[in-house]
């Protein structure tokens, strides 16, 4: 027969397994209640060279006037590489400007470490640049495809992430469209489309009838108004030539 004392000390290395078993369950269970993960995502990116907040605020409602309703809460990357060092105590009345226009901005490039640091307290993320050896675009024919065989109604957003976007049908008015690819639209284009959003400049936009309210790659980005009448209601494509958004007619 076990001694008392034994039996209290195997009841003791019980009472320990019991609590390791409920210990490694919750932390499965912490484990399984988030992920954690890395990949591309659909910011507008927000290239900003004047830091005058009252020039800033009347250019950017400027832009924002034809396309608020698609821009309104959405997350903004900031360029600020264009700033001078001495711009940084200007950063939190910037910030001021963008979110009363109904952006949101949620992380930032900078030149300078006085503006790194400015827009960090200001509690923007850090952007960090690429790698050299993963700057590689893929051209639209070599990238995996979504595609949509339905049309794309008012009030739905469809994204395309690492992927190419091909719409078989006509796209409302109130739709969007985003890809990190390039975007093709079989009929006609009259909600937003936004190509390359993680930043690929070599990404394009096709339509057989363009009639957008805004179009976007890789950041820069066209209201209707700023759309050249010759290329409205019209088969055309966009891409970035020599840093600027161009039409062009299907190949």
């Amino acid at each position: 027969m076990a001694s008392p004392g034994y039996a209290k000390n195997l009841g003791s290395a019980g009472r320990r397994q019991a609590c390791m078993r409920h210990d490694n369950t919750r932390a499965a269970a912490a484990q399984a209640s988030l992920r954690l993960r890395g990949r591309s995502h659909p910011f507008l990116t927000l290239e900003v060279a004047e830091m005058d907040p009252a020039t800033f605020e009347e250019a950017l409602a400027a832009k924002l006037s034809s396309t608020a309703s698609f821009f309104r809460h959405a997350p903004v990357l900031l360029d600020l590489t264009a700033l001078p060092a001495g711009a940084a105590p200007e950063i939190p009345r910037l910030l001021a400007v963008i979110r009363r226009l109904g952006l949101v901005p949620a992380a930032f490039r900078a030149r300078w470490p006085e503006i790194d640091r400015a827009a960090l307290a200001a509690g923007l993320g850090r952007m960090l640049e690429p790698e050299a050896s993963q700057d590689v675009a893929l051209p639209c024919d070599r990238r995996p495809t979504v595609i949509v065989s339905e049309p794309v109604r008012s009030g739905q957003r469809i994204y395309a992430a690492e992927a190419d976007l091909v719409v078989l049908h006509s796209v409302s008015p109130g739709a969007q469209l985003l890809a990190d690819g390039c975007i093709h639209v079989y009929g006609a284009l009259r909600g937003s489309a936004s190509a390359g959003v993680g930043d690929d400049p070599h990404a394009r936009v096709f339509a057989k009838i363009m009639d957008p309210e805004m179009l976007s790659i890789a950041g820069l980005w066209l209201g209707a108004e700023e759309i050249p009448a010759e290329w409205v209601r019209r088969p055309a494509q966009l891409r970035i030539a020599d840093g600027w958004l161009r039409f062009a007619p299907l190949p």
